[in-house]
C-alpha cells in the first residue's frame, strides 16, 4: 500500500468561523486522523492544538506575499488550497520556484467571482500547475470546466456527521417551549439575501391561511437579519429567531421540526455550491424543501428525500402544504434522506477518496440500458466501489420505461456520471457507439447494465494492459450468476469458431472500432473478430472480475443456454428450441460477414 499523503490546508475559513467552507474543511481534517494539518492566519479565532497560526499577510503589496513563503516551507506533503485566490496564487508561484505540489478545492461561489480577464487568466495558471482540482459538486465541476474545458476534475461532495444528542420530538418541543400540535418549519443558514428566507416568509403568508398552526424557526445570524425581521412583522408571520445556537441547541431544533425548508437562490456572485445543511437536515430525518440551482439538486433528491422547487413563493408554498398535510409523506422522505446520508455521505469516505485521488483512472465506462433500472443500481454501486475510479461514466438509456435516470441521479455524488436518452429504441450496439462518442478517456469499458464488477476490476484490467503493451484489450473470467466461465489464452483462429470474451472487457480507444449496429446478436464476437483481422490481440486475465446477474426479465442483455443443449442434433427431431434457432441464425450471419462459411 502506498504511503498516505500528508496535506497542509491553508485557509481563512475555519471554525469558529461559520459557513459551509469552514465546516467542510474542519470535518475533512477530523476524518484525516492527523493527516491534514491546518494553517490559519495569526488573528484567526481558533485555539485548537491541531491548528497552526502562521503569518498570511503583511502591510506591503501584495498583501498575501507571506503565503508564498508559507508554501515553500512545506517539505513533506501537499498543500490543500481552499481559495484559488489568493492562496492558490501563492501555491502556484511557490511551485514555480521548486515548492511543493498543491491541490485546489472549488466550492462554487469562488468561481462565480472569477469574472475579469485577469482573474480567468490567473485561474488557468493556478489550475494547470495543480496536482489535482477538486470540486464540491457536479454543478461546480461543470462551472469549472466552462472556464477550463480540459481540466481533469475530481468531485468530492461534502459528508455529514451523525447528530449527537438527538432527542425525541416530544422532549425537544418541551425543552424549546413549542406546542406538540404545532407544525414546525425549520431553516438553518447565514442570514444573507441569497438564502431565500424572504421567499420562505412570503410562502408562509400563504400557507398559514390553510395551516394556521404552522410556525417557523430560523437558526442563524447575518447582515440581512433586520430586513427579515421587518418583513416577518409586516406579513404577521410567527417566527422564532435563534442566533448563536450551540451544537446541542441546534440538535434540539432539528429534533423538534417537521420540515426543513431553505429556498436558496443563485445570485451574480454567490451560489449554493452543494448545501451541507440539507444533508444535516436529512441526517436528522427531516424532509427537505430546497431551491433549485447549482448543487442543491445533488444534496436533495427531488420527490425522494424532499422537493427541489423554483425559489419563488408559490412553488415553495405548494411544497410546504403538500408535506404539512401528509404525515406519511414527511416520514417517508425523512427516512429516505437519513438512509441516504448515512450510506452515501460519510466523511471517512471523502478522506479515503482524497488520499486515493492518484487512483482516478483514464477509463471511460459506457453502459447501455433498456428496462434494467433495478440491475443498473447494482451495477453502479459496484462501479462506485472500485479501487481505481473511472474518469467518465455514461449511461445510454435506450427508451426505457422504468426510469434509469432516477438511478443515475442517486449516483452523481459517487461517480462522474451522466445519462443520455433515446426517444426511440436503437439497440445496444448503437447505444455503445453513442456512449463512446460522448467520452474521451483513452480506455473504454462497455459495461452491460446487468454486470457487477469486483472491487479491483478496473485496476487489474488497466494494470494488465500496462504490462502488455502489445495487447489492444484485456478480458477476464467471469461468473454468470453462480456458474464460472473461464476464458483462454488469445488465439485469433480459435476465435473464429467460438467466442470466450465478454463485452465487458477493457479496450484501448485507439484500437477500438465501432460496433456493427446491423447485428442483433454477437456484436461483441463480431468486434473481437474484426479487431483480430486488423492485427489486434487481446490478453487474458485468469481471474473472474465480474458477475452477470441472473434475471428472467424480457430484454435481458445477455442470455445463456448450457453447452450440451447446443450439441443436441435438433434437425433429427424436426424441431428446435427458439433460443437455439436464434443463436444459429445469428451465428450464420456473423460467419457469412467474415467469410467463415
Amino acid at each position: 500500500m502506498p504511503p498516505k499523503t500528508l496535506f497542509y490546508c491553508m485557509t481563512m475559513d475555519y471554525p469558529p468561523m461559520r459557513g459551509g467552507v469552514a465546516r467542510y474543511l474542519s470535518n475533512l481534517a477530523d476524518a484525516s486522523d492527523g493527516q491534514m494539518k491546518v494553517l490559519v492566519p495569526l488573528k484567526h479565532g481558533e485555539n485548537s492544538d491541531d491548528v497552526l497560526k502562521v503569518k498570511f499577510w503583511w502591510n506591503g503589496w501584495p498583501k498575501w506575499l507571506p503565503l508564498i513563503k508559507r508554501c515553500l516551507e512545506v517539505k513533506d506533503g501537499v498543500i490543500f488550497v481552499s481559495h484559488v485566490l489568493p492562496v492558490g496564487t501563492a501555491a502556484w508561484i511557490s511551485k514555480i520556484f521548486g515548492g511543493p505540489d498543491y491541490v485546489v478545492l472549488f466550492h462554487g461561489t469562488d468561481l462565480k467571482r472569477i469574472r475579469t480577464s485577469w482573474r480567468k487568466w490567473l485561474l488557468k495558471k493556478v489550475g494547470r500547475k495543480a496536482k489535482r482540482l477538486i470540486v464540491n459538486s457536479q454543478a461546480t465541476k461543470v462551472a469549472l470546466q466552462k472556464l477550463m474545458p480540459a481540466a481533469d476534475v475530481m468531485v468530492l461532495t461534502p459528508g455529514v456527521k451523525p447528530f449527537e444528542g438527538l432527542i425525541s420530538r416530544h422532549d425537544a418541543r418541551t425543552r424549546l417551549g413549542i406546542a406538540q400540535d404545532t407544525k414546525l418549519v425549520l431553516a438553518v443558514c447565514r442570514l444573507v439575501e441569497r438564502k431565500g428566507i424572504d421567499t420562505l416568509l412570503q410562502a408562509l403568508s400563504r400557507v398559514v391561511v390553510e395551516e394556521p398552526k404552522v410556525e417557523l424557526a430560523v437558526v442563524g445570524q447575518g447582515e440581512y437579519a433586520e430586513p427579515l425581521h421587518q418583513l416577518a412583522a409586516l406579513l404577521k408571520i410567527k417566527v422564532r429567531w435563534i442566533e448563536g445556537a450551540s451544537d446541542d441547541e441546534l440538535a434540539n431544533w432539528y429534533s423538534a421540526a417537521d420540515i426543513f425548508c431553505l429556498p436558496s437562490r443563485e445570485q451574480a456572485d454567490d451560489v449554493e455550491g452543494f448545501g451541507m445543511v440539507f444533508l444535516e437536515a436529512a441526517m436528522a430525518g427531516l424532509p427537505v424543501i430546497a431551491g433549485q440551482g447549482w448543487g442543491t439538486e445533488e444534496a436533495v433528491l427531488n420527490n425522494v428525500t424532499g422537493f427541489v422547487v423554483p425559489a419563488w413563493k408559490d412553488p415553495v408554498a405548494e411544497a410546504l402544504v403538500k408535506l404539512l398535510r401528509d404525515e406519511n409523506l414527511r416520514l417517508k422522505m425523512g427516512q429516505a434522506g437519513r438512509e441516504r446520508a448515512l450510506k452515501d455521505f460519510q466523511w471517512k469516505d471523502r478522506w479515503s477518496k482524497l488520499q486515493g485521488s492518484e487512483q482516478v483512472s483514464d477509463i471511460a465506462v459506457v453502459i447501455p440500458c433498456w428496462n434494467h433500472a433495478k440491475e443498473l443500481e447494482r451495477t453502479l454501486e459496484a462501479l462506485s466501489a472500485q479501487t481505481l475510479a473511472p474518469k467518465e461514466v455514461v449511461v445510454v438509456d435506450n427508451n426505457s420505461t422504468d426510469n434509469p435516470g432516477a438511478v443515475v441521479e442517486r449516483f452523481k455524488s459517487k461517480l462522474p456520471i451522466h445519462i443520455v436518452s433515446y426517444k426511440e429504441k436503437q439497440g445496444a450496439p448503437a447505444a455503445r457507439n453513442e456512449g463512446a462518442r460522448l467520452t474521451s478517456a483513452p480506455y473504454l469499458l462497455f459495461l452491460d447494465s446487468d454486470v457487477e464488477l469486483v472491487s479491483d476490476a478496473l485496476r487489474i484490467m488497466r494494470q494488465t494492459l500496462e504490462q502488455h503493451p502489445e495487447a489492444s484489450f484485456a478480458y477476464s473470467d467471469f461468473y454468470w450468476s453462480y456458474k464460472l466461465f473461464r476464458g483462454q489464452a488469445w488465439n485469433g483462429e480459435d476465435l473464429k469458431h467460438k467466442n470466450w470474451i465478454h463485452t465487458s472487457s477493457l479496450i484501448r480507444r485507439s484500437d477500438w472500432q465501432p460496433f456493427d449496429e446491423s447485428l442483433k446478436r454477437f456484436q461483441d464476437w463480431d468486434l473481437w473478430i474484426s479487431m483480430s483481422k486488423r492485427g489486434r490481440v487481446g490478453t487474458w486475465i485468469q481471474k473472474p472480475l465480474f458477475r452477470v446477474t441472473e434475471s428472467d426479465r424480457a430484454g435481458k442483455i445477455s442470455r445463456w443456454v448450457p453447452a450440451f443443449i447446443h450439441r443436441v442434433p435438433w434437425p433429427v427431431f424436426g424441431w428446435m428450441p427458439s433460443e437455439i434457432r436464434r443463436y444459429r441464425d445469428a451465428e450464420a450471419i456473423l460467419k457469412k460477414k467474415h467469410g467463415l462459411v
